[in-house]
């Protein structure tokens, strides 16, 4: 048997650039990245593992070891209390230690503790994503179960899972080098779980040792949310 080729060194992390992971003293769990580019995209979960709440914004430096950001917190709930949801508007300060440790206090009194991941400095290499996923699809804050995303040959991603919907797009390494991917994807109904023909722009992480996917994504205008956990079947 062939051993699959070595991947390439990593590339240089600065700032407060990538994978993050932690938990809050709510306490709730949180797994994110920081981009390149400043943007700021996590998921929070609860001690069982249920999504509760996703963030998204943007995230500055000052100096060697001080972090600021701001964006939104948008809350999930299922559909029967679709009444609920909720869109806050956060800030946060802090500390941080490139690629180790970042601690930040935010303007509700929130405070988190996160740990850098190293697979981040990995290649993102779309043929590790081939295959069929399960798990939670989020549209506009509204958990769905088992909802699957099949992604086949090419990158090609499709979500067969909501009736009288077409949801299709093609995943691609992000740009940057690091372990993170682009995927739009346009959703085409009337029972989709965005609004029909919006295009949602999402980053996917991928971690390839738990066969895990993470995929997280908002319309241009902001309006509207796409947020997907799931695991490799």
């Amino acid at each position: 048997m062939v051993a699959p080729p070595a991947k390439p060194p990593a590339t240089v992390v600065t700032g407060v650039e990538g994978l993050w992971t932690g938990a809050t003293t709510d306490p709730l769990n949180v797994q994110g990245v920081v981009l390149e580019n400043g943007e700021s995209w996590s998921i929070l979960t609860d001690t069982v593992g249920t999504v509760v709440g996703m963030s998204l914004g943007t995230v500055q430096t000052a100096g060697p070891d001080v972090v600021s950001g701001s964006g939104r917190f948008l809350n999930v709930v299922d559909e029967a209390n679709v009444a609920n949801r909720k869109t806050e508007p956060v800030s946060y300060t802090g500390k941080y230690a490139v690629r180790d440790s970042v601690q930040v206090t935010a303007s509700n009194g929130v405070k988190f503790s996160g740990t850098y991941g190293v697979l981040y400095e990995q290649p993102a290499v779309v043929s590790e994503l081939l295959g069929n996923f399960t798990g939670t699809g989020i549209g506009n804050q509204v958990r769905e179960p088992l909802i699957s995303v099949a992604i086949t040959t090419g990158g090609l991603v499709s979500i067969p899972s909501y009736p009288g919907c077409s949801v299709r797009g093609t995943v691609v390494p992000r740009a940057s080098g690091r372990n993170v991917f682009d995927l739009p994807l346009t959703f085409s109904g009337t029972s989709c779980p965005v609004g029909d023909g919006v295009v949602i722009q999402n980053v996917v992480l991928y971690n390839d040792t738990t066969q895990a996917i993470v995929i997280m994504g908002q319309s241009a205008s902001k309006a509207q949310t796409f947020f997907y956990t799931g695991q490799k079947t």
